[in-house]
């Protein structure tokens, strides 16, 4: 070989590593997610807002779905979406609907992987009733696990489903599921119930709610090697945009990864599909429903 053609087989050499060093990093599994998950604020009612200090700062110093939807109208619907990948022809809150079809929980248990579903105002592991506690504070239809029948039906799988309290003594002895689901009651997520009407009010017991359980998660023996916190909200107001077909129901949505980039913000769109795509992709899961043709949030996560 001449003195050019090993130049030449130089340059191409540091040109495919070049190439082979500039793809992303794969998205590894999730030691732990946490998603939570609120009510009915559009991305603007959020975005600066005074009475919501944690989820802004930590829209600031971690990563922004600034550009993130719901993908339907009411509620129930998109807690639906969130871990099938479709709301199933649902366009109500009846909590009698169920679901027969394929879900996150039934992924992570074929994988070998843990799941909870943490509830404030559960009365009890696995309840089946459609509200409880005063004025409705725990309400089913934020509570998709329990709509499946292949979950409902199963005491043992059903049980999974678990009041909030609960999640500090998993944090404590260091048994944090794979996956942990968390809602708050009526009160606390921003809905409001007949004990808890006034908007602001409402705005300053959700943010704060979201500052107390992320510090504590943060705080715990769970965060540790790649986990992550999601903090989401399942739909915006319905409104005028909506009467008018306008509706593109933009919503807030924070990620905190504890191995992932700081001060990001991703400015592609993305919805509920996107986020299971995402989960799906870290976990090596098949994709469910629309999260096989969804973009993904993966940048706001390594």
């Amino acid at each position: 070989m001449t003195h050019s053609m090993r130049i030449l087989a130089a340059l191409a050499a540091i040109t495919a590593w070049t190439a082979v060093a500039a793809q992303p990093a794969p998205l590894r599994p999730f030691d732990h997610l946490f998603l939570i998950v609120l009510e009915n604020r559009s991305y603007a009612q959020v975005a600066k807002n005074a009475d919501m200090p944690n989820l802004n700062a930590l829209a600031r110093t971690y990563g922004l779905a600034a550009d993130d939807h719901g993908t339907a109208h009411p509620s129930l619907p998109n807690y639906v979406d969130l871990i099938s990948g479709g709301s199933w022809g649902s366009h109500s809150d009846d909590p009698s609907q169920t679901f027969d079809r394929p879900n996150l929980a039934d992924q992570l248990e074929a994988a070998g992987l843990t799941w909870k579903a943490y509830m404030q105002g559960l009365p009890s592991p696995g309840f089946l009733g459609d509200f409880a506690g005063t004025g409705g504070l725990y309400a089913k239809k934020h509570d998709p696990f329990l709509l499946f029948p292949s979950i409902a039906r199963d005491p043992a799988r059903a049980r999974r489903v678990v009041p909030l309290t609960q999640l500090a003594t998993d944090l404590a002895r260091g048994d944090a599921p794979t996956f942990a689901f968390i809602v708050p009651d009526q009160c606390h997520d921003m809905h409001g119930t007949s004990v808890c009407q006034d908007h602001a009010g409402l705005d300053r017991a959700g943010d704060a709610f979201v500052g107390t359980w992320v510090r504590t998660i943060m705080a715990s023996s769970a965060w540790t090697g790649n986990s992550a916190i999601v903090v989401t909200f399942d739909e915006a107001p319905q409104g005028l945009a909506t009467l008018l077909g306008k509706d593109d129901n933009p919503i807030f949505t924070v990620v905190i990864a504890r191995q992932g980039p700081r001060h990001a913000v991703l400015h592609s769109r993305s919805d509920h599909d996107a986020l299971l795509r995402t989960l799906e992709k870290a976990w090596g899961l098949p994709y469910l429903g629309a999260a096989a043709s969804a973009a993904d949030m993966e940048a706001l996560f390594h």
